[in-house]
C-alpha cells in the first residue's frame, strides 16, 4: 500500500524528466517576467517610439528649409555667328560666339514659414495626442498581460491543489482497501466490498492521469507566456488569496471611470477629431512665408572666375499664398470631420457604459465567490461528520460499502470544491481590480 501511494504521489506531483530545468516563481515574479518578455508589449513600445518620431517631425516643420543646387553645363556652338536684329531697322548686328562654352551655376534657397493657417500648430498637437494614445495602449496591454499571467498562475495552482487532494484521497482509499481485504480474510466483508474499493481506487488513478496531462499543458502554456525555455518545469509558491476588497460598488465605479486607460485614449480621440475640424476650417486662410535665394552664375571655363566675370545676385522676399478654391471646396471635408467627431463622442459614451456594466458584473461575481466559499466551508464540516458516521456504521455493519465510499467521495469533492472556490475568488478579485483600471499582484 505504501509503495503504491508513493508511486502515485510521485506521479501526481508532476515531477518531470531528470534533466528538465525547474523555475520557482511567485506570482509577482511571474508577472514581472511576463511583462518583460511579452512580444506584444515590445511591439507596442516600438509604436510609441514611432509616434515620438512623428511628433518630432511635426516640430521640425517649424524650422526653415534650405536647399542647395549646383550645376555644370558644357555647350558646343555648331553655328558660331548670330545676327541680332536692331530696333531702328538698320542692318542686323553680327555676334560671334566661341565654339566651346562652359557654364557653372549654383543656387542656395532658404525659406521660413511665418503663418500656415495654424496647420503646423495643429499638426504638432495631433502628433502629441497620438503619442499619448500610444503610451496609453502600452499601459492597457500591460494590464491585459498582467491579468492573463495571474489567471494562468492561479489555474496552475488550482491544478496542483487538485492533485494534492486527489493524492490524499487515493491514500485514504488505499488504506481502506487494505483494511477491507483483512475483513474479507476474516469473513467480515465480501468480495464485492473489496471490488468496490478497488474500483474507487482505479477511478482516482484515472483522475490522476487526466490531471497530470492538464498540468503539463498548463505548465507549457505558462512557460511560453513568460518567455522561459521550453522544457522548464515551473514551481510555484502558495497563492496568497486576495479576498480583502471592501470598497463599495460606487467607489469601484468612480475608480474605473477615472483610471481606465481606454476611456482616456477615447477622450484623446475626441480631441483629435476637434483638431481635425479646426484644421479643416483654417485651410481657407492664406499662408505667409519669408525666404531668400542666392544665385551664382559663371559662364567661363574657370571654376574660380576672375572678378567681373560672374553674377551673384541675392534675392529676399515675402511670399503670400491663398488657395481660393478652398473657400468652396472644403465644405464636404468639414462635414466629414464633424461626423468623425460625433463618431468619437458616441464611441466614448458606449465605452463608458460598457465599463460601468463590466464593473457591476465583476463586483457581483466577486461577492458570489466569497459567499460560495462560506457555503463550502460548512459543506466540508457536514461531509466530514457524515464520513465519520458512515465509517462507524460500516464497522458495525449498519452501512453498505457503497454508502461508505459515497461518504468518502463527498468529503473529497467538498475539499476540492473549497480549494477551487478560493482560487476562483482570487481570480474574481483580480478581475474586479482589472475592471477598475488598476491591477496589482
Amino acid at each position: 500500500m505504501k509503495k503504491t501511494a508513493v508511486v502515485i504521489l510521485f506521479w501526481v506531483a508532476g515531477i518531470v524528466q531528470l534533466y528538465a530545468q525547474s523555475k520557482l516563481l511567485n506570482i509577482r515574479d511571474a508577472v514581472s517576467m511576463g511583462i518583460r518578455n511579452n512580444k506584444q508589449l515590445k511591439l507596442r513600445t516600438i509604436a510609441v517610439e514611432q509616434a515620438k518620431t512623428q511628433e518630432d517631425q511635426a516640430r521640425d516643420a517649424l524650422l526653415p528649409s534650405a536647399k542647395l543646387n549646383v550645376g555644370y553645363n558644357h555647350a558646343l556652338m555648331l553655328s558660331q555667328s548670330f545676327y541680332l536684329p536692331t530696333a531702328n531697322g538698320n542692318e542686323p548686328k553680327k555676334i560671334t560666339l566661341p565654339f566651346d562654352n562652359t557654364l557653372y551655376q549654383a543656387t542656395l534657397g532658404i525659406n521660413q514659414p511665418i503663418f500656415e493657417g495654424n496647420r503646423l500648430r495643429y499638426a504638432r498637437q495631433s502628433a502629441n495626442l497620438l503619442l499619448q494614445i500610444s503610451r496609453l495602449n502600452v499601459e492597457t496591454d500591460k494590464e491585459e498581460v498582467t491579468f492573463t499571467i495571474i489567471q494562468s498562475y492561479i489555474n496552475y495552482y488550482k491544478l496542483l491543489q487538485n492533485q494534492k487532494i486527489l493524492a490524499q484521497h487515493l491514500e485514504d482509499v488505499e488504506n481502506k482497501l487494505t483494511e477491507i481485504k483483512k475483513f474479507e480474510a476474516q469473513g467480515l466483508a465480501t468480495k464485492n466490498d473489496v471490488l468496490q474499493f478497488e474500483l474507487e481506487a482505479s477511478k482516482m488513478k484515472l483522475n490522476a492521469i487526466e490531471l497530470e496531462n492538464n498540468r503539463k499543458i498548463v505548465n507549457y502554456n505558462l512557460v511560453v507566456l513568460l518567455g522561459l525555455p521550453d522544457g522548464t518545469a515551473i514551481e510555484i509558491d502558495d497563492v496568497n488569496y486576495k479576498l480583502d476588497l471592501n470598497d463599495s460598488f460606487d467607489t469601484l465605479l468612480r475608480m474605473a471611470l477615472k483610471n481606465r486607460k481606454e476611456l482616456t485614449a477615447m477622450q484623446y480621440q475626441i480631441n483629435l477629431a476637434d483638431i481635425g475640424i479646426k484644421s479643416t476650417k483654417d485651410e481657407k486662410l492664406p499662408t505667409v512665408g519669408a525666404g531668400g535665394n542666392l544665385y551664382f552664375i559663371n559662364p567661363t571655363a574657370n571654376i574660380i572666375p576672375k572678378t567681373g566675370s560672374y553674377l551673384a545676385p541675392f534675392i529676399v522676399g515675402i511670399n503670400v499664398g491663398w488657395d481660393i478654391g478652398s473657400l468652396y471646396k472644403n465644405k464636404n471635408k468639414l462635414s466629414e470631420s464633424r461626423l468623425q467627431q460625433k463618431e468619437a463622442v458616441n464611441r466614448y459614451d458606449m465605452l463608458r457604459d460598457q465599463i460601468k456594466k463590466e464593473v457591476n458584473e465583476r463586483y457581483y461575481q466577486y461577492k458570489q465567490a466569497l459567499e460560495k466559499m462560506n457555503v463550502l466551508r460548512e459543506a466540508i464540516k457536514q461531509a466530514a461528520e457524515n464520513e465519520r458516521i458512515m465509517e462507524s456504521k460500516f464497522r458495525n455493519n449498519l452501512a453498505t460499502t457503497t454508502e461508505r465510499i459515497d461518504a468518502q467521495t463527498l468529503l473529497y469533492q467538498s475539499r476540492i470544491g473549497l480549494e477551487l472556490a478560493k482560487s476562483d475568488a482570487t481570480a474574481a478579485y483580480y478581475n474586479l481590480q482589472k475592471s477598475t483600471g488598476h491591477i496589482e499582484p
